[in-house]
């Protein structure tokens, strides 16, 4: 298939991610792209067919075969970039593999744009458990000529990221961290993650697996001193405890509110960052030498950390 027909699905699309995978297809000549959203009615949607592409109302955790049969029909690949529980990161993802697959599609890309969850031991994170798991069951799907290709690219170089990590209060000008702080992060914006997943999406060669890519590595006390030597204004650093102090922080929250994920989640998180777990494999970048990714002191330097 010539890159001119190329038809690249992306599901999730009105979401941040999503937009960003859309409009980085849509640079590359000849590409069209179909994009899967729940409400065509949205703003973020309208945007995207005002851009050039093909809008298909599905709720791919919900719709029959048959409707995410026809989403994904010729397909060259399908991109998911949805969020949620297990019913769409693993049960919803999967349908929609298993129809690009009988659709004759190269490949599929899950939505796992983390750490690497294939290092992190099951247990630490439960979202990373579901792409894990994910990751598992759609191993039987993959044959020479269908791939199951993750994108791994760290923790986004993202101030709102960070902030619900509780690692960077940009407002109050305070990095927080567990551990030494000597741990090094992978590093990577929005837009550089949205650009290296189009470049696999449309990729002729076979993609790896495990497609790790990133636009910076370093610790949490040299992403501090970066920040500051971008931005020119000085940050307050706050050691939070011992890694020790994390886990037994997760345990008691966990324990007074087992039910509201966002009292414990983020700090399942730090576990894996400030833990080293969840480090990447040997970078994929090369792959790919036209896109140049942002350091952390080039996003600090725009704003966008």
């Amino acid at each position: 298939m010539s890159n001119s027909s190329k038809l690249i699905v992306v599901a999730g699309a009105a979401g941040k991610l999503g937009r960003l995978v859309v409009e980085s297809l849509l640079t590359h000549s000849g590409v069209r792209v179909r994009a899967l959203v729940r409400d065509p009615k949205k703003p973020e949607a309208a945007a995207l067919a005002a851009r050039g592409a093909e809008l298909v109302a599905v709720d791919v955790a919900t719709a029959t075969d048959a409707a995410r049969a026809e989403a994904v029909r010729g397909a060259f690949a399908v991109v998911s970039t949805l969020q949620g529980g297990p019913d769409v990161i693993i049960d919803g993802q999967l349908a929609l593999l298993r129809a690009a697959k009988a659709a004759g599609a190269r490949r599929f890309i899950p939505s796992d744009y983390s750490y690497n969850v294939f290092t992190l031991p099951a247990g630490i994170n439960p979202n990373s458990d579901w792409r894990r798991t994910l990751a598992e069951r759609a191993r039987a799907e993959v044959t020479p000529s269908f791939e199951v290709v993750h994108v791994l690219q760290g923790i986004f170089t993202d101030a709102y990221v960070l902030g619900f990590l509780g690692a960077f209060d940009r407002e109050r000008r305070v990095v927080r961290y567990w551990g030494d702080g000597t741990t090094p992060i992978d590093w990577t914006t929005w837009e550089d993650t949205a650009r290296y997943t189009a470049a696999a999406a449309v990729d002729e060669r076979p993609v790896p697996a495990q497609l790790f890519v990133s636009g910076d590595r370093m610790d949490i006390l040299t992403f501090a001193k970066s920040w500051e030597a971008a931005r020119g204004e000085t940050l307050t650093v706050e050691r939070l405890g011992s890694l020790a102090d994390l886990e037994a922080e997760i345990q008691r929250r966990l324990a007074a509110e087992p039910h509201n994920m966002f009292a414990w989640l983020p700090l399942m998180y730090n576990r894996g960052m400030f833990g080293g777990q969840a480090l990447l494999g040997p970078s994929e970048n090369g792959r790919y030498p036209e896109i140049v990714p942002e350091t952390v002191a080039q996003a600090a330097a725009r704003g966008a950390v």
